[in-house]
């Protein structure tokens, strides 16, 4: 039945309306970078970052560039440079269960492979040996590469830790690549609050003189959970009218892009006062004709 709150697999439409404040909201549309927990090596770099700068090795730029981005009271715009750059090979690998006998010539103690070896595995949560039975990748520089027993062609098909425990290594694929040294910056466009003010200033329509079967839409869903139009049901001319004051509206966006055009997204809403973060969905289809009910 249309305005239930419960979810749809594919709702024909679905209108949610939840209060937020203005700090709350670069996070709703930015790349947004979580504070550390633990070995978060994101949060970490860009800790690094703010205290001045920093560099850090990948093969492909570790955050992005040219974007506003928003870490904890902040939104940031960040850049680097890069100042090196080393062949590297990246390899296809297997660290999986046994399900033979292991053939102890074959076999060799994880505390006695190279520290490069020991050093890919600790970057893949594998130095202890749990857990096994993964395919990941190894990214080894040419001259790590010269110090590794296990690649290009590994001397061992087997790795034994010091608890017991047992994996077969297999390479699978290997492919050459770069290890890049980027150098990072970052400028502060604003603080996460002063940046939800701008988008609220920006973005927010009011939602007002509603007709009474437009109201009771929008207070359901402010008030019991999404309002939510089933995948077989048809839309009331309400909804439908409803919707067509979305129109004409730019979405709710990060200051440095372009809006979306299409009527399904996000919004600010303001609605007897309070400004709500808006998610109209919508199947086009059912959406076509405007109502003035």
């Amino acid at each position: 039945m249309g305005g239930s709150n419960a979810a749809a697999e594919t709702p024909t439409a679905r209108l949610e309306l939840t209060t937020i404040a203005d700090a709350k909201l670069p996070t709703k549309v930015l790349y947004t970078v979580r504070p550390a927990e633990g070995n978060d090596e994101t949060a970490q770099l860009f800790d690094r970052i703010l205290d001045g700068g920093t560099t850090t090795k990948a093969t492909r730029p570790p955050l992005p560039e040219q974007q506003h981005i928003a870490y904890q009271d902040g939104v940031y715009d960040l850049a680097y440079e890069v100042i090196e750059e080393t062949p590297a090979t990246r390899y296809s690998v297997k660290v999986d269960i046994v399900t033979g006998s292991v053939t102890e010539a074959e076999a060799i103690q994880f505390a006695d492979l190279p520290e490069v070896d020991q050093e890919e595995f600790a970057a893949h949560g594998l130095a202890d040996g749990d857990p096994i039975g993964i395919g990941t990748t190894f990214l080894y520089t040419d001259a790590e590469r010269e110090q590794s027993v296990l690649v290009p062609e590994s001397e061992y098909s087997y790795i034994i830790w010091d608890d017991g425990t047992e994996a077969e290594w297999v390479i699978d694929d290997a492919y050459d690549t770069t290890l890049n040294t980027y150098r990072y910056t970052a400028d502060q466009v604003a603080t996460a609050a002063e940046y939800g003010q701008q988008m609220r200033e920006r973005f927010t329509f009011e939602l007002a003189e509603l007709p009474e079967t437009q109201r009771e839409i929008v207070e359901t869903a402010i008030t019991d959970g999404p309002y939510v139009v089933g995948p077989d049901e048809t839309p009331s001319d309400a909804l439908v009218a409803l919707a067509d004051r979305f129109r004409g509206h730019e979405q709710a966006h990060g200051l440095d892009e372009e809006g979306e055009g299409d009527l399904s997204g996000t919004y600010l809403v303001r609605y007897q006062g309070d400004v709500y973060w808006t998610t109209l969905v919508v199947q086009h289809n059912a959406f076509q004709t405007t109502s003035a009910s």
